[in-house]
C-alpha cells in the first residue's frame, strides 16, 4: 500500500530532481480556481505555492499540483533530450508527458517519446539514465547488446543507476 500525499497540505515535501520542494497552502477567497507557482520562501528555500478557496477536494489539489509537475517535466527532460540526443546522435520526431501507472518511459519506431512525469521526482543521474536509455531505442529497438553498448557510451554507470531505478522505483509511482 502507498503512502498517500496531501497536496492540499501546508508543508508537504514533495522530491523532485536532487532536492524537495515544500508544498506552501495560501488561503484565497477563490472557491473556484488553484493557482500553483514556484517561488522562495522567506529563507530562500524553493516552495511550491498552492492557492486557493477551495475545501474539501483534495483530488482538484492533487490534479493542480501534478498538472505544474507535468509542465515541469515537459521542459525539465525536452532538455536533457535536446542534449543527449545530439550527443547520441539520433533524432526524436514528438515529447509526450504522461502518468503511466507502471512505466518510466517507451519510444516508438516512429521516434515519439513518451515520459512519466513523475520521473522529475527522481535523482537527476536517473532521469538522464532514463532518457538515454529511450534515445538508444531510436539506435536499437530492443535490449540486445548492441542497444546496452549505446548506453554504456554515454552513461559507462549505467547498471548502477538502473538498479538503484529498480530498487526505488515504487516509491515514486505512489505519488
Amino acid at each position: 500500500m502507498g503512502t498517500e500525499y496531501a497536496y492540499d497540505a501546508d508543508g508537504t515535501v514533495l522530491p523532485l530532481g536532487d532536492g524537495t520542494i515544500r508544498l506552501n497552502r495560501i488561503r484565497t477567497r477563490d472557491e473556484s480556481h488553484i493557482r500553483v507557482y514556484r517561488k522562495r520562501d522567506g529563507r530562500g528555500d524553493e516552495c511550491l505555492c498552492v492557492a486557493s478557496g477551495i475545501t474539501g477536494s483534495p483530488k482538484a489539489y492533487r490534479k493542480a499540483v501534478t498538472g505544474w509537475l507535468r509542465e515541469y517535466a515537459r521542459g525539465k527532460l525536452t532538455e536533457k533530450v535536446s542534449v543527449f540526443s545530439a550527443q547520441m546522435q539520433v533524432d526524436v520526431n514528438r515529447i509526450a508527458i504522461k502518468e503511466q501507472k507502471t512505466r518510466w518511459a517507451s519510444c516508438s519506431a516512429k521516434g515519439n517519446l513518451n515520459f512519466n512525469w513523475k520521473l522529475v521526482l527522481m535523482p537527476e543521474c536517473i532521469q538522464d539514465y532514463v532518457v538515454v536509455h529511450e534515445l538508444a531505442h531510436r539506435k536499437q529497438m530492443n535490449h540486445s547488446k548492441a542497444f546496452w553498448r549505446e548506453v554504456e557510451h554515454v552513461l559507462p554507470d549505467y547498471r548502477e543507476r538502473n538498479a538503484w531505478l529498480l530498487e526505488h522505483e515504487r516509491d515514486f509511482l505512489n505519488y
